[in-house]
C-alpha cells in the first residue's frame, strides 16, 4: 500500500513536519503567526514557490521527451508531492483568514488541489494500453472502447484542470502585487 500511494504518504509526512514546526511557533508567540510576519510571510513565500515548481517543472519535463533528468513518472510524483505540500503551506500563510483575493486564491488553491488528486486517480487507474493477450478476449472491443473512455475522461479533466491552475496563478500574483505595494509604499 505504502509503495503504491508513495508520493500521498511523502506529502502527509512532509504536511505533518510543517505542521509541528508551525505548532512550535504558535507556542512562542502565544498566538497564531499573523501572514505578515516573518513566519507567515517566510511559508507563504515557500509555499508558493513550491506551488510553481508544481506547475511549471513538470510540464516542461513533460513537453522534453529526450530530457534525461529524471523520468516523467518521477516528475509526476514530484508534482503531486509539491503540489499538497505548497498549498498546505500557503493555507497556514493566511492564519486561517480567508477574506478578499486572498481568500479567492485560497478557494481556488483548494479547487485545483482537489482537482489535482481526480486526475491522479483518472490517470493512475487507466491502462496505458491494451495487452495483447487482453486484446484477443471476446470482450476486447468492449475493453478498447473504456480505454478510450477514460483516455476522454482525462482530456476532459485536463482542460479543466490546466486553466483552473492558470487562474490560480493570476489572483496569487495580483495577492502578491497587492501585498507587496500596501506593504511597502504607504511607509
Amino acid at each position: 500500500m505504502f509503495r503504491a500511494y508513495r508520493e500521498l504518504w511523502i506529502a502527509l509526512l512532509a504536511i505533518a513536519a510543517i505542521t509541528a514546526l508551525y505548532l512550535l511557533a504558535y507556542s512562542q508567540a502565544s498566538t497564531m503567526p499573523a501572514a505578515s510576519s516573518l513566519v507567515g510571510h517566510g511559508i507563504g513565500i515557500l509555499g508558493f514557490v513550491l506551488m510553481l515548481m508544481t506547475e511549471t517543472l513538470y510540464s516542461i519535463r513533460k513537453r522534453l521527451t529526450d530530457a534525461r533528468w529524471g523520468s516523467t513518472a518521477a516528475w509526476l510524483k514530484f508534482h503531486m508531492v509539491t503540489g499538497l505540500v505548497g498549498p498546505y503551506m500557503v493555507f497556514l500563510h493566511t492564519s486561517i483568514r480567508l477574506h478578499g483575493l486572498a481568500g479567492l486564491a485560497m478557494l481556488l488553491t483548494v479547487v485545483v488541489v482537489v482537482s489535482g488528486l481526480v486526475g491522479r486517480y483518472v490517470y493512475t487507474a487507466m491502462p496505458r494500453v491494451l495487452e495483447s493477450a487482453e486484446a484477443n478476449r471476446p470482450d476486447a472491443r468492449q475493453r478498447q472502447e473504456r480505454l478510450v473512455a477514460q483516455r476522454g475522461a482525462l482530456a476532459t479533466w485536463h482542460t479543466i484542470h490546466v486553466p483552473l491552475t492558470w487562474a490560480l496563478f493570476a489572483v496569487a500574483f495580483v495577492h502578491i502585487v497587492a501585498a507587496l505595494y500596501y506593504a511597502t509604499l504607504p511607509r
